[in-house]
């Protein structure tokens, strides 16, 4: 069996990430915790745009309570 290749590691959790927006599952938490434990791998440009896309829909359509503090550990995190 072949290892993953980096960049379809960084697709499939932007991919995830997306689908998981919006939604209220518990795959809110997995996919967050995932996020959040390649934080130092991710470019500036990806940290960018998770934040930037969880702040938009957190702006437009807010989140449930239940999965309202997992993105906010990504919002709070530092793009460092």
């Amino acid at each position: 069996m072949s290892n993953l290749i980096i960049s379809d590691q960084r697709d499939m959790l932007i991919y995830s990430f997306r689908y998981v927006l919006g939604r209220q599952t518990y795959a809110v938490s997995t996919v967050t915790d995932n996020i959040i434990r390649n934080w130092n791998n991710l470019s500036d440009g990806d940290k960018n745009l998770f934040k930037r896309e969880i702040q938009d829909h957190k702006d437009q359509w807010g989140f449930s309570p239940i999965d309202e503090p997992h993105w906010d550990k990504i919002l709070n995190k530092d793009l460092k």
